[in-house]
């Protein structure tokens, strides 16, 4: 993405209603003595201040927040205004594809990973986005899309195109799309689904008939700070889902707390499984001493601060160069450095991404992890990091093998025999299949990858051995029973558990008829091995 040149057309009217106050609160910045003089800013967005500006400033104090929360960003300090973001300009130095004044639409190979981004056009060329609106003598739009925010930041930019972040609004046909959208109904998913997923930001239907009255989204569009959101420009993603507008502060944005918008719940508990360890600990008790509030690029994990890592220092931040690695720089793909996935019912590895001129927009599973191995080794040792992999892996395989594959695989045969229809989420099995994996597995899988260890245990492997053994087995068998398919459900479901040659069984599910002599004995060995023989008896 390339550096757009902006020329603002300012109406004369509204300079003269710049007064004295207005231009010196445009030029200041709150804070410390030692803070650089700030640039100066364009014309245009001090006729931005007349309006906007606070009445203590001199202003006419309409959304004055707004104008306060700038007057303390560090955009503010750079001379970037309301209309370098706002503005959609009509000249552009760069591709029509790049310009926020025109509509683009994205398409994502799903085989391949990668996204292209293609110029929408008509008879008389290039689509002028919906939005629009000619104000205070510039054309605006009030939903800024990352190709505003591309015209500073391309690179950062083009990582959140490439990443997962903003590829979150495409969960169209999903099961957690039916859930929001139809089992509970549209407001559940409005008010929930699309505030963290993001989606598309629609025109309402009657717009103002006075030209000098700003456009109107659709209500049940906008507000959207979903992360994957669908711009009325058709870029896909939403920068200030992270970077809160209007301050945009960098250390808002690497704060844990500022995750756990989205990162929480029973489904994927992040935020909680932080907070529990060491890593949540270390930050509660030093969140004060982490210098987290400086430029990006500059707070370098190993060079610049040590007291603790935040989300944002093991899955985005630079760090610094130590034994064996020259460190790594900044990112914003969230997935560059994670080596499984573990949304879906099955975890996988996914392949690398590599664009057709040989760029690779994702690295190989085992790059990504070393890459993460990187951040780790800047505060731990390699025994210690190496151990903790091979503890989450056996998690993660844990739960493929014993729970993920045969409850997949009894699931579909229920379904394949007809013995549930095709309707999702309108029969108990449909609901606790998902939670086994949607809320289950996940908390036992994120806490192995968080080092969370109640959240493995307690509210992952716990719930869901209890729920899987007492609850979804005895249920496939009610329901193959009462179709008249009985005896073809339990032989299915022992030949699922058995595995292919018997081992599944021994392995995982031989403690449900009881153990013998020899099986107790072997774990007490186990136990005495591991414990130290503090359990014995």
């Amino acid at each position: 993405m390339r550096h757009a040149s902006v020329r603002w057309l300012v109406m004369g009217s509204f300079m003269a209603l710049a007064s004295a106050g207005i231009l010196a609160t445009a030029q200041e910045t709150p804070g410390a003595a030692d803070v650089p003089e700030p640039m100066p800013v364009s014309d245009g967005t001090k006729v931005c201040l007349v309006c906007h500006g606070a009445k203590s400033d001199g202003g006419m104090g309409i959304y004055p927040a707004i104008a306060m929360q700038w007057e303390g960003s560090r955009h503010a300090q750079a001379g970037v205004g309301c209309l370098e973001c706002h503005g959609v300009p009509e000249e552009f130095a760069g591709e029509d594809v790049d310009n926020p004044r025109y509509v683009t639409e994205t398409a994502w190979d799903q085989t391949t990973g990668l996204k292209s981004t293609t110029l929408v056009t008509d008879g008389s060329g290039p689509v002028v986005r919906p939005d629009i609106w000619h104000h205070g003598g510039a054309d605006i739009v009030v939903a800024v899309s990352p190709k505003s925010c591309a015209q500073c930041h391309p690179t950062e930019a083009e990582e959140l195109y490439r990443s997962r972040h903003s590829s979150a609004g495409q969960f169209l046909g999903s099961v957690e799309n039916f859930l929001g959208r139809y089992a509970e109904g549209p407001a559940a998913a409005i008010n929930g689904c699309q505030q963290c997923h993001g989606g598309p930001v629609l025109m309402a239907a009657e717009q103002p008939t006075n030209e000098s009255l700003a456009p109107v989204y659709a209500a049940d569009t906008w507000p959207n700070s979903g992360v994957g959101r669908i711009n009325p420009d058709g870029s896909w993603g939403a920068c200030a889902a992270c970077h809160a507008r209007h301050e945009f502060s960098a250390a808002t944005a690497r704060r844990p707390e500022n995750c756990g918008k989205c990162h929480m719940g029973p489904d994927h508990p992040q935020s909680e499984i932080y907070k529990e360890s060491k890593h949540g600990i270390a930050y509660d008790a030093n969140r004060d001493s982490l210098d987290i509030d400086v430029p990006g690029g500059e707070w370098v994990l190993g060079e610049t601060y040590a007291n603790a890592p935040t989300c944002s220092s093991c899955h985005m931040g630079p760090v610094g160069a130590h034994f064996g690695s020259k460190g790594l720089p900044l990112t914003h793909d969230v997935g560059a450095r994670i080596s499984w996935t573990l949304r879906p019912e099955l975890s996988y590895q996914p392949a690398a991404i590599v664009d057709t001129d040989g760029e690779a927009w994702l690295k190989a599973p085992e790059e990504r992890r070393d890459e993460m191995r990187q951040t780790c080794l800047a505060c731990h040792g390699d025994n210690w990091v190496e151990s903790f992999y091979t503890q989450y892996d056996q998690a993660v395989e844990l739960y493929n093998n014993k729970y993920a594959k045969p409850m997949m695989a009894i699931y579909q045969f229920l379904s394949e025999q007809g013995i549930i229809d095709d309707v999702p989420m309108n029969d108990e099995i449909d609901y606790l299949y998902y939670e086994l994996w949607h809320h289950e597995g996940r908390r036992a899988r994120h806490g192995a990858a968080m080092m969370g260890p109640d959240y493995v245990h307690w509210h992952g492997f716990y719930e869901m051995t209890r729920h899987f053994y007492t609850e979804f087995l005895p249920l496939a068998m009610e329901l193959g029973e009462a179709a008249g398919k009985g005896a073809e459900t339990e032989a299915f479901i022992e030949t699922t558990l058995r595995g292919e040659d018997g081992q599944d069984w021994e392995r995982y599910h031989r403690w449900t008829e009881g153990l013998t002599a020899e099986q107790r004995e072997e774990m007490l060995r186990w136990e005495r091995a591991v414990y130290g023989g503090i359990h014995t008896e």
